[in-house]
């Protein structure tokens, strides 16, 4: 069981993943403060609460516990440390390891469900430019990573929980070179303190979805960034947390992270629904971050609370989103997760996610000072949309960096409004090199890629929607959903004609530059889909999928059914295909697996948000072990042979 064994030893970093001692490990765990105490447990120490509650995530399966340092309780007056509650941040730490849980500290902790805990002698100070704060919290960072630089079982310092939400003007206002500053300076001072820690800062979806630099394409400084996701709260226009939109999210903001750096999912739950369709979340979400490569992954929270303390008073409803509830009882979704954590630590221990042979490249934004020419970059629609479109193709695909597009057979520019002239050389010698690119656009001038490369020209524009609210490749009708303004009107001059729109005006053409192929969408795919129930108006995915196998990629593993993710991973020449049911509905799908030998088609049955793994090694044409049970319905035993000709 995970976390029966004390740790005796720090956590390292490699390939993106955690490793102790060597060996591969997946932190599971919880966020924690004590059901009685609440966000006062520091003041209401009772060490025998902890233990029980520690022993109990323990004996469930568990190796992490992440908990907040109250910055107001530990430096009550500036300059000023409580050593009885340093003493008692020890002792927590201690009680943990008794029972083989990591230790994730939040430090700096001023923001908590929606309202600040902040320091009496603070003022208003700004965290990021008065220079004494600054030097306050370099101080206090250090002074706890000094507590705990003995301790055998911390798992990484988080510099702040979701700090950016103690001023958010302020936050926002920061440059990319300010953050990295800020947290270069806090990630120096602990690791003076405690040589063996690894740092993060962890934030909620913002850090992707949002206009702030806290964001993971700056987190040089850090070890690893903890990111945040709850489908309640995206812009993503999410129907509902049992819809396939929802279990998706959280695993395209690793996917977004991991571009980056490591990505250690610290908050990860549901509000808003009951207990049965948390629980189908739940375990839909853990997997399918587990197959795009989180580190780790902690549920808010341990259990419902039962203080009526801030912040429960001003926002009682955030005392019930346990997977304990306040009497003991284990709710729906502590099944669901401990049945994750059993084969994240288990049996799918050293799986990693494999290559990527799809790169999505978000071009960089606009720099925001054009005035009226600024029309931003690729909106984060795009991203979400475009990871939603490969999932449903099951195409192995990673957010590419614009210094690696090479790595990638195929790389998808998803409804781009604005292209630098760096980016659109980046994409000319990448096609120019054998490469090939889906480049589909959202603004008449900012966003053309070029006669050059796409062998398009602009002949005009026009306001009529008809004229252009459709095409049609390869038997399939796609609507095309724009914003009201300027449609470009195209024509080839060399580029191949592959779909007209009702004007006849070029759609999708292909262009054949250097050794390479570019094709060029003239409407904004990907934020078109940006709306309730779009997702399903139409096949979008077989657009991805046909362009996908024109440039040779054939999946690993398909599903006939497209809102079951069918995601790849690689442990040696050993495979692994995370099966997920992201339907709020039961599905019967075939799963066909690609390559030689060929074996037989398998069907499977999954219930809503259902899971199931298929295993085989490289080369052979059958599954070896078991499809496993977690979240299966009426398939049982193995997976089955699941190779196509």
């Amino acid at each position: 069981m995970a976390g029966a064994v004390a740790p005796t030893t720090r956590l390292t970093l490699a390939g993106g993943a955690l490793h102790r001692e060597g060996r591969p490990f997946f932190a599971a765990g919880f966020n924690y403060h004590p059901s009685r105490a609440g966000c006062a447990y520091w003041e209401k120490w009772d060490p025998e609460v902890l233990d029980a509650d520690f022993r109990r995530m323990a004996e469930l399966g568990f190796n992490t516990v992440r908990f907040f340092v109250f910055w107001a309780d530990f430096e009550p007056a500036e300059g000023v440390y409580d050593t009885e509650k340093t003493g008692r941040l020890r002792e927590l730490a201690r009680i943990a390891e008794r029972h083989g849980l990591y230790c994730l500290p939040s430090l700096l902790t001023i923001w908590m469900n929606g309202q600040r805990f902040d320091p009496p002698w603070r003022g208003g100070r700004d965290l990021w430019h008065d220079e004494a704060m600054v030097e306050r919290q370099r101080a206090f960072v250090e002074h706890i990573a000094g507590a705990l630089a003995d301790a055998p079982n911390v798992l990484a310092y988080d510099l702040g929980d979701e700090v950016i939400h103690v001023d958010s003007a302020a936050s926002a206002a920061l440059s990319p070179e300010e953050v990295r500053r800020w947290w270069a300076l806090l990630a120096a001072a602990i690791r003076g303190a405690d040589r063996a820690a690894l740092v993060l800062q962890a934030n909620e979806a913002s850090a992707v979805t949002g206009g702030h630099a806290f964001r993971p394409e700056n987190a040089g400084p850090l070890d690893l960034v903890g990111l945040h996701g709850f489908p309640v709260w995206t812009p993503f226009h999410i129907e509902a947390v049992d819809s396939v939109k929802a279990s998706s999210f959280v695993p395209y903001l690793v996917r977004r992270g991991r571009a980056e750096t490591a990505v250690l999912v610290d908050e990860l739950g549901s509000y808003g629904c009951d207990e049965a369709t948390a629980a189908r979340y739940l375990r839909a979400t853990a997997h399918s971050a587990f197959a795009a490569g989180a580190a780790g992954t902690a549920v808010w929270c341990w259990q419902d609370f039962t203080t009526q303390d801030k912040p429960y008073a001003l926002r009682p409803n955030e005392r019930f989103v346990g997977l304990v509830d306040a009497d003991g009882r284990l709710k729906p979704a502590m099944d669901a997760y401990r049945e994750f954590a059993a084969r994240a630590t288990g049996e799918l221990a050293g799986f990693t996610p494999g290559p990527p042979a799809v790169g999505v490249f978000l071009p960089e934004a606009d720099p925001g000072d054009a005035a009226y020419l600024a029309t931003g970059g690729s909106g984060e629609a795009a991203g979400f949309y475009a990871h939603l479109l490969l999932q449903r193709a099951h195409l192995p695909y990673a957010f590419a960096r614009p210094d690696a597009l090479d790595r990638h057979a195929l790389v998808v520019c998803p409804s781009v409004r604005h292209l630098s002239l760096p980016d659109q050389q980046r994409l000319t010698a990448y096609v120019a090199g054998g490469g090939t690119l889906l480049y589909t656009t959202g603004d008449l001038l900012h966003a053309f890629g070029g006669e050059e490369l796409f062998g398009v020209r602009i002949r005009d524009y026009t306001l009529d929607p008809a004229a252009a609210d459709s095409f049609t490749w390869q038997g399939i009708r796609y609507p095309v959903h724009r914003p009201p303004g300027q449609i470009p009107v195209l024509e080839s001059v060399g580029a191949d004609v592959l779909a007209a729109f009702p004007s006849g005006a070029p759609a999708l053409t292909r262009n054949r530059h250097g050794l390479g192929t570019a094709y060029h969408l003239s409407a904004p795919l990907e934020e078109g889909i940006n709306a309730p129930y779009r997702l399903e108006e139409a096949p979008w995915h077989l657009l991805y999928a046909g362009l996908a196998r024109a440039a040779g990629i054939e999946p690993e593993i398909t599903a006939d059914e497209p809102a079951v993710e069918t995601t790849v991973l690689h442990r040696g020449d050993e495979r692994c295909a995370v099966v997920v049911n992201h339907a709020p509905v039961a599905v019967r799908t075939t799963l066909l697996r690609a390559g030689a030998p060929a074996g037989p088609a398998t069907e499977v049955v999954l219930e809503p948000k259902g899971v199931r793994l298929v295993h085989w090694h490289a080369g052979t044409a059958g599954s070896t072990g078991t499809a496993g049970s977690t979240g299966t319905a009426g398939t049982t035993g193995t997976a089955g042979t699941t190779g196509t000709a």
